[in-house]
C-alpha cells in the first residue's frame, strides 16, 4: 500500500481532488487492483501529455 500511495502522491497535481480521494479510498478498503488500474490510467494520460499528445 505504501508503494501505491507514493505513486498516487506523485501524480496528485495532475488529477482532480475527488479522483485522488476515490483512489485513496479504494486502497484503504483493500481494493488494490482497482487503485492500481486508476493510477496506471492516469500515468498513461499524463505521459501522453508530456509528449504533446492530447487524444488519449
Amino acid at each position: 500500500m505504501e508503494e501505491l500511495m507514493k505513486e498516487l502522491n506523485s501524480i496528485k497535481k495532475y488529477i482532480p481532488y475527488n479522483t485522488y480521494r476515490t483512489i485513496k479510498g479504494q486502497m484503504k478498503s483493500g481494493n488494490m487492483a482497482a487503485a492500481r488500474t486508476g493510477i496506471n490510467r492516469i500515468k498513461k494520460r499524463v505521459e501522453g501529455q508530456a509528449y504533446g499528445h492530447t487524444c488519449n
